[in-house]
């Protein structure tokens, strides 16, 4: 089975005075396949498409991310199926080809998971479904700058660095160059064939912060995961630009460009 990289939407878009963000990802996008099929029923995964379980310190987060990707999906006139379609299909296909992780090494038998995707996606083609959509949130390295404002800029997002406790402020010979963690989400939709439909990603929020009692121990896990809701809200209109259009998105867009309303 083959899976392609690809990418759809659209909306005219009228182009607005934003803030340029060179960070933003470079969504896929699969025009001839969202031209063939449009996609209007979705179905939300429970699981990663990467394979890999979701990391202990997002799990909590994770329900409230996809929440929010399910409401501004139906906000653009996307319906949803029942979860339990997914997960019925999903166990289904564990059952017959057995799984694909390995939690001791922490490995995803690739060939494995293929199988499985494939065999869950072909399952539901009776089941009214167009497409499935995965969420997965992930943590991975950023860096805070070294300017004025320090700020950490990924996958669209400019985050400030993060305190916590209280303290009399800053060294300032404070070691910005530490490489810190942050969170961000990937969506990526399959039709039922396996050609992916679209795949982006968006930044949420930093995980590290400076522990204002004892700052010269540099930056520490924060104490509150991604509990800001207007950072998790832009980074699911990130992660879903332009499948469903993000305004004033801060990605290049050519100005009086159109774009195809996936809605249509």
């Amino acid at each position: 089975m083959r899976f392609f990289w690809l990418m759809c939407s659209v909306f005219v878009v009228a182009c607005s005075t934003v803030s340029y963000n060179p960070t933003v990802f470079n969504y896929h996008l699969d025009e001839a396949a969202v031209a063939e099929k449009q996609p209007k029923k979705l179905l939300l995964a429970s699981v990663n498409v990467s394979g890999e379980p979701t990391l202990s310190m997002l799990r909590k987060a994770a329900p409230k991310i996809d929440e929010l990707v399910v409401e501004r999906l139906e906000d653009a006139g996307y319906e949803f199926a029942p979860g339990h379609l997914f997960d019925n299909a999903w166990n289904q296909a564990i059952y017959t080809y057995g799984d694909f992780y390995d939690p001791t090494s922490g490995k995803v038998d690739r060939r494995n998971w293929q199988a499985v995707m494939a065999s869950t996606l072909s399952s539901l083609k009776d089941s009214g479904v167009d497409a499935v959509v995965f969420t997965d949130l992930i943590a991975h390295d950023a860096q805070h700058s070294g300017g004025m404002n320090h700020y950490a800029r990924w996958y669209g997002v400019t985050r400030k660095p993060a305190t916590q406790g209280a303290g009399s402020g800053v060294p300032v010979d404070f070691n910005w160059s530490q490489t810190i963690k942050a969170a961000s989400l990937i969506v990526t939709i399959y039709d039922l064939d396996g050609r992916p439909l679209f795949a982006s990603r968006g930044g949420l929020d930093t995980l590290s912060a400076i522990d204002m009692r004892k700052p010269h121990l540099g930056f520490v896990r924060r104490d509150k995961i991604l509990k800001n809701n207007s950072f998790n809200e832009e980074g699911v209109q990130l992660a879903l630009h332009p499948f469903v259009v993000m305004p004033r998105y801060p990605g290049q867009v050519e100005e009086d460009s159109e774009e195809i309303e996936a809605t249509e």
